[in-house]
């Protein structure tokens, strides 16, 4: 990856790397990666509306009041990156196990989230620019 990739083929790289590593018995690992491709394609959806968190928790917040709260996702998919934030929390700090099947469920929930924000950037770039009276 170079210093040009964008966030979500960051998120697309991140639900490859999950995957490889559910599948090979490695699921705290798999589900911290499945969180990192929701937080970067959540990212790409907030560039979308010009929103530029520093912190991954600032991206969940804004995901949530920027993106899923003007009606554009469902709520769903802002309560599956944040338990996907939660739950990676638990393993990075708090060193807690992943069972296989959670990091199932992970997989699940960030794809979730990466095919919602790609629709959302589909559906923003599909709408015409409009222009203020005084332009």
């Amino acid at each position: 990856m170079n210093a040009l990739t964008t966030p979500m083929e960051r998120a697309r790289e991140d639900l490859a790397a999950a995957r490889v590593l559910v599948d090979a018995g490695f699921p705290s690992q798999a589900l911290s990666r499945a969180c990192a491709a929701a937080l970067s394609a959540a990212r790409a959806a907030l560039l979308a509306v010009d929103e530029v968190p520093s912190t991954s928790a600032g991206v969940v917040a804004a995901f949530s009041r920027r993106v899923v709260a003007d009606d554009s996702l469902e709520p769903d998919h802002a309560r599956a990156l944040r338990k996907l934030f939660e739950d990676r929390n638990d393993v990075e700090h708090a060193l807690a196990e992943t069972p296989q099947s959670e990091a199932e469920d992970a997989l699940v929930s960030a794809k979730l989230v990466v095919t919602a924000a790609v629709r959302f950037i589909d559906e923003r770039s599909a709408q015409p620019v409009t222009r203020s009276a005084g332009a």
